[in-house]
């Protein structure tokens, strides 16, 4: 008889691994833990400096919903 496993879905996965890192280590640990594993590329400040201005939150929203009424 062969022995065969079905394996979890990628979000099944995350969410479980997800779980057991917060059971063990806590939510504030386990996003720490996440955040050493996963740095990223670039420098984000200068990105945004170049991509947004001095732009604040209002100001992006109100762009970005602005064609809304405009859309088929």
């Amino acid at each position: 008889m062969l022995n065969t496993k079905i394996l979890m879905t990628a979000n099944e996965l995350r969410s479980a691994g997800w779980k057991a890192l917060v059971e063990t280590l806590g939510p504030t640990d386990a996003t720490r833990f996440i955040l050493q594993y996963e740095r990223g590329l670039g420098d984000y400040a200068k990105t945004r400096h170049k991509l947004f201005g001095s732009k604040n939150v209002d100001e992006l929203y109100s762009e970005v919903t602005k064609d809304k009424d405009e859309r088929p």
